[in-house]
């Protein structure tokens, strides 16, 4: 785990490059705690490599072709041989790695066997030796999570890729005849040449309540992420160049077949159960420790109980747990996590948090990010990582990605309801909302509202476009900017069920680059490396390539999860009707009592006016009316707030 910057210069001085990639080195401190490393190229190709980014004096008068540092967290090999950007044996490629390739060891046994030598027990080394080998077809043989940048000396090249879900951020920008890279997008920002700014369509879409509909954009302008899944290669003797993007991994080709048997439910159920084992075997091994996040539902359950198992065959100890819960006994989870806790005999810390704990740290969290927060659930689980870091778990396992991957989520079941009747299947979607009231115990009516008529109008709404709000004007906006059209997705694979098509664009485009980018920034402000068994491409693949049926319908959820969480739960994490997830409401906050002025001095910022889609007066009436009880739209007005934050904070 690491953070990398890197400048690719096609013209200019050198001075101005290295004090420009020490301020990103510098913002990205947090990334790599344990070791880091510079690396310069001038215009003959010369190699220098320093351990700390170098002044114009330690390089010299000459003109620079690229420039890199990283920062290193140490999780296999703690030796400082392997720190980066690490070369080969023979100088050729460098290579600068932030990630995790968990199939290392498998691929270094194979390359020595025809012929390779190792220096260091590193993943980065082996990435190289990879490289060397098989060129970019490599990057189809990892396993793992990785943003890599590779120097090919020789070539005078540089090649860069990103893992096939996206786990591991890296971004771009293409500014004043160079290319910024780093692995966070404010630390690019703070170095243009224009300045930082806003992104206006990826903030609009965000005032107006919708998470990001693509991931082709961050909040800063200009500074875009190496989409997930691809490779790329820059000529260093040549003109600037925008990277050409090309893709080693294709998730629409894991479909539903017509033309291709579809296993039993019983078959399937087996399957998941052996790949979700075995990612969680992989990931829970590093040479540093590992411990686990449990919010006492069933997806971070079933993670600690099956590492438990693993555990107790590799006669080593059960994990660590790290837990929040609240002073508020209506949003704890404590009964769930201390029965895991129990069963798998780990070592349970809990973190107890109140409302003014997740106020106190709404600016730290919003710095931490880079953008606005779209609820209070993040603020909480940078506090969790903070309790991983504090009991030094270097690296944890997270159970993101289950509700994507395998229809884990209310509206998912409404997906279901909604595609039946599409095909006029009456007396299923009769069944479906009956044993969905069965399931949660609630009234049948209430179920038809919650999951066929609020849908429908919700669809309706959708193609009428992004909500509107008074306070809002879209067509004070560009629209013919780029940006607008590659700011909203519209993949959704080839799959012919409707369900399977919204869970392949919401793990390709959407909710899971989104949970995994917030995930990222929050461990990583506490150095920790966060892993995440259910988004292990095999087990993705497999999923995406099941009939919907198999993860949703007649009040079940996680169909498959539930069927492996029988054998290895407490009944009572496996009965329960409800979760709570870390913070449900927004309401939940004493907005309107405790934090009142400070909501209204927000949306009176002078930031927040300057906006050209932005009427002032409309906002300032919205939020007064919000605090006056006449209307209870807190999400809308705690979007203000923490937007009004993130532009004061990064002076924007």
């Amino acid at each position: 785990m690491c953070g990398i910057s890197g400048i690719v210069r096609f013209g200019g001085s050198a001075a101005v490059d290295l004090a420009d990639l020490d301020t990103m080195h510098r913002a990205q401190r947090h990334r790599g705690p344990d070791g880091e490393g510079a690396i310069t190229i001038d215009r003959t190709f010369a190699v220098r490599r320093f351990d700390r980014v170098p002044t114009l004096a330690d390089q010299g008068s000459c003109e620079l072709n690229m420039i890199g540092a990283v920062r290193r967290l140490r999780i296999s090999d703690l030796r400082a041989e392997a720190d980066q950007p690490l070369p080969t044996g023979d100088g050729r490629y460098w290579t600068m790695l932030n990630g995790a390739i968990y199939n290392f060891r498998e691929l270094a046994a194979e390359l020595t066997a025809a012929g390779h030598r190792f220096h260091t027990g590193s993943d980065t080394e082996v990435v190289a030796e990879a490289f060397r080998r098989w060129g970019t077809s490599c990057f189809a043989r990892f396993n793992g999570m990785w943003a890599i940048l590779i120097i090919d000396l020789v070539n005078k090249r540089l090649v860069g890729s990103r893992d096939r879900i996206g786990i591991k951020p890296l971004y771009y920008a293409v500014d004043d005849q160079r290319l910024l890279f780093a692995s966070e997008p404010s630390a690019i920002a703070g170095v243009q040449s224009a300045g930082a700014a806003a992104e206006p369509a990826r903030l609009f879409e965000f005032l107006s309540g919708y998470s990001p509909r693509s991931n082709a954009l961050s909040f800063f302008r200009g500074v875009q992420p190496i989409p997930a899944g691809s490779w790329f290669e820059i000529d260093l003797r040549g003109d600037c160049q925008i990277p050409q993007f090309q893709p080693f991994w294709d998730l629409s080709d894991f479909y539903v077949r017509s033309d291709r048997p579809v296993m039993t439910f019983a078959e399937a159920a087996e399957q998941y159960r052996t790949l979700l084992t075995s990612a969680v075997a992989g990931q829970s091994i590093a040479d540093v420790k590992v411990g686990a996040l449990l919010s006492g539902g069933l997806d971070s359950s079933t993670i600690v109980t099956l590492w438990a198992e693993i555990a107790k065959a590799r006669g080593t100890p059960a994990p660590d747990t790290l837990s929040i819960t609240w002073d508020d006994p209506d949003m704890s989870e404590r009964p769930f996590i201390e029965a895991v806790a129990a069963k798998a005999q780990s070592n349970s810390h809990i973190l107890e948090l109140s409302r003014r704990e997740i106020w106190r740290a709404v600016d730290d969290v919003v710095k931490v990010q880079g953008q606005p927060l779209l609820g209070q659930e993040l603020i909480a689980q940078y506090h969790v990582y903070r309790l991983a870091h504090e009991e030094r778990d270097v690296v944890v396992l997270d159970g993101n990605g289950s509700d994507e991957v395998q229809a884990g989520l209310p509206p998912y079941e409404a997906e279901m309801v909604i595609e039946r009747l599409s095909k006029l299947q009456v007396f299923d979607v009769a069944k479906e909302l009956r044993c969905i009231a069965h399931s949660y115990g609630r009234s049948y009516g209430a179920v038809i509202r919650s999951h066929l008529l609020r849908p429908l109008r919700r669809m309706l709404r959708e193609r009428k476009g992004l909500p509107t709000y008074a306070w809002l004007d879209e067509r004070a906006c560009d629209t013919t900017d780029p940006d607008w059209v590659s700011g909203s997705s519209t993949d959704y694979g080839r799959d012919a069920s409707r369900l399977n098509r919204i869970l392949y664009r919401e793990i390709r485009h959407t909710n899971v680059p989104t949970v995994l980018m917030y995930s990222d920034r929050n461990a990583m402000a506490h150095s920790v490396e966060a892993r995440f068994p259910y988004l292990d491409h095999r087990l993705v693949e497999f999923c995406c390539s099941l009939p919907a049926s198999y993860k949703v319908g007649f009040g079940r959820r996680k169909k498959l999860l539930f069927e492996l969480a029988k054998s290895c739960l407490p009944r009572s994490v496996i009965e329960r009707k409800d979760k709570k997830m870390f913070v449900r409401l927004t309401n939940w906050m004493p907005l309107r009592d405790e934090y009142a002025t400070a909501i209204r001095d927000a949306a009176r910022s002078s930031t927040l006016a300057e906006i050209p889609y932005v009427n002032a007066p409309n906002l300032h009436a919205f939020v007064d009316d919000y605090l006056a009880g006449r209307h209870d739209d807190a999400y809308a007005v705690w979007r203000i707030y923490t937007a009004s934050r993130w532009l004061d904070l990064f002076q924007l």
